[in-house]
């Protein structure tokens, strides 16, 4: 999922690009790229350990996983439009865009 989250930064960057500008496309590529790393530390966090474990384990491994995912996407939007000083309502578009792919791409991974 992150990559293709990643995938569609970059193109809605590459159009966002040619339509207003250097600065508006980095600013939506960041918030794509925000949203794809919150899931990649999301996938990691419970994915990417082993599959064999007891059951107060892997419970906790979803909580702090979707915490970490919080927390880097949190600090991530933050540090994109505060600390870079990237225009918000961009970087708030790529993350948005980012997290619609997740929602529509949900049913797929459920099969």
């Amino acid at each position: 999922m992150p990559m293709v989250q990643a995938a569609v930064g970059l193109t809605g960057a590459g159009v966002l690009a040619l339509a207003a500008g250097g600065r508006p496309a980095a600013a939506f590529l960041a918030g794509a790229t925000v949203i794809a790393a919150g899931f990649a530390m999301f996938g990691w966090r419970t994915a990417g350990r082993s599959p064999v474990a007891p059951a107060g384990r892997m419970f906790a491994r979803l909580l702090v996983g979707t915490v970490l995912k919080w927390l880097v996407i949190g600090a991530g939007l933050v540090l994109a439009m505060h600390g870079a000083g990237l225009p918000a309502e961009f970087v708030l578009g790529g993350a948005l865009t980012a997290f619609l792919v997740s929602m529509i791409g949900l049913p797929w991974l459920l099969r």
